[in-house]
């Protein structure tokens, strides 16, 4: 808007004959603001609207016009999405970015994560814009429809409209930013740096993956930002700035499910292929939509089936291992395994027993990304309380018991 305003002005020769300011612009795109529905767009959202009210009871649905009567924004859920949200609805991931950029259809799920590791649909919107306004109506018709419930955390790209909406309608709500997006512009924002692929990106992401506590993690980006002149560096400091919202170290007190915006929009892309294209109208998406959904469906239901009647064998004779086999999924019991096996790259020795707490360290190994990751950290054993606590937090934040907890006990 600003660069369009600026050309008005030249094209009437200065700002001052413009009989408007730039406020009254965005005032009157804001307002002009509705949906491009397309041929047949509004028949087709309310035949669908009415066949699923027909179907179930608990389907919900509202539409927001503008003073003309106009459709802006549009949400829906299922019955299944509002039951399922009862169960899985601590975490939750909401990005526009993926049909919005590669289809142009202003879609926005709402996204979470079952006990198979699944990604399941919450609601879903079809929005007019990406402001705050928008956001706020979106987040507030969401909450409404599952009986004012808020997600305990909510997984985002940095958008800032959408961080504004968050922190409006769901103030106790940890949100928080993708990394894998954040680090997909390393390339962007800090590839002419000369020493680039010669230092550079490995020590910021070791700086970003292997720091234990905040006071490392302070340190640690010091040093990255001095040993490389970075400090006026104006991206580098906003990430800074909002350390709190991306920064692994900050995050780790939080249950996110194993959830990371990245993931899920694997999963939503999945969701769509075959069903969506480039040349899709909303009419044929409406349509389109109830096919895919459905095969999501059918696909919960096989892992639903399958967990229950196949059992993955124990690796180890640990009786911990054998107790998460009979409680967990079999997708969630894998992800246990995959610690089992890491005990061999986790080297223990004992610090200190006070009572009964026992502190010792843990020398590990293990590569994120492209990164390998070597860490010494602690963890704690108190026998008086039958409690185990380390320094990772991957109980906390995914459910799942660590190798280093495992590698003495």
């Amino acid at each position: 808007m600003a660069k369009s305003f600026n050309a008005l002005a030249v094209e009437a020769g200065g700002f001052e004959k413009l009989p408007f300011i730039e406020k009254d612009a965005r005032n009157y795109i804001d307002k002009a603001r509705h949906l491009r529905l397309g041929k047949g767009g509004a028949d087709a959202l309310r035949s669908y609207f009415e066949r699923m009210q027909y179907k179930n009871d608990g389907f919900y649905s509202l539409m927001d016009l503008d003073d003309d009567g106009r459709l802006q924004n549009v949400f829906w859920a299922d019955a299944r999405s509002r039951a399922a949200y009862e169960y899985f609805g601590d975490v939750v991931t909401f990005d526009t970015t993926y049909l919005t950029n590669r289809y142009g259809m202003p879609f926005a799920p709402f996204v979470g994560v079952n006990h198979h590791g699944q990604s399941i649909l919450l609601g879903a919107g079809l929005i007019s814009s990406e402001s705050t306004e928008t956001f706020i109506w979106l987040f507030e018709t969401w909450l409404k429809c599952m009986d004012g419930r808020a997600p305990k955390a909510i997984i985002t790209d940095q958008d800032r409209a959408m961080k504004n909406a968050i922190a409006i309608v769901f103030p106790n709500t940890r949100h928080r930013y993708c990394l894998w997006h954040i680090m997909r512009k390393l390339p962007e924002k800090l590839g002419s740096h000369a020493e680039y692929k010669c230092g550079l990106k490995s020590a910021l992401q070791k700086c970003i993956y292997n720091s234990r506590t905040s006071g490392e993690f302070e340190k640690s980006w010091e040093v990255f930002l001095d040993t490389y002149n970075l400090h006026e560096n104006a991206w580098l400091q906003s990430l800074y700035n909002e350390r709190m919202y991306w920064v692994p170290v900050y995050l780790k007190d939080t249950f996110w499910a194993g959830m990371s915006t990245t993931q899920r929009s694997e999963g939503m892309n999945a969701f769509f292929d075959g069903f969506v294209h480039s040349g899709t109208t909303l009419k044929e998406f409406v349509d389109q939509f109830d096919n895919a959904l459905r095969k999501k469906v059918e696909n919960e239901m096989a892992a639903e089936f399958h967990s229950f009647n196949a059992t993955v064998p124990c690796i180890s004779h640990l009786p911990v291992e054998k107790k998460f086999q009979e409680v967990y999924t079999n997708s969630k019991f894998k992800e246990v395994q995959a610690e089992v096996m890491g005990i061999i790259y986790s080297h223990c020795v004992l610090i200190k027993t006070e009572g009964a707490i026992t502190t010792y360290q843990v020398n590990d190994q293990r590569q994120v990304e492209d990164c390998i990751k070597r860490s010494t950290l602690q963890a704690y054993f108190n026998e008086d309380e039958c409690e185990a606590k380390c320094m990772c937090g991957l109980f906390e934040m995914r459910g799942i018991i660590c190798r280093h907890i495992l590698a003495y006990g």
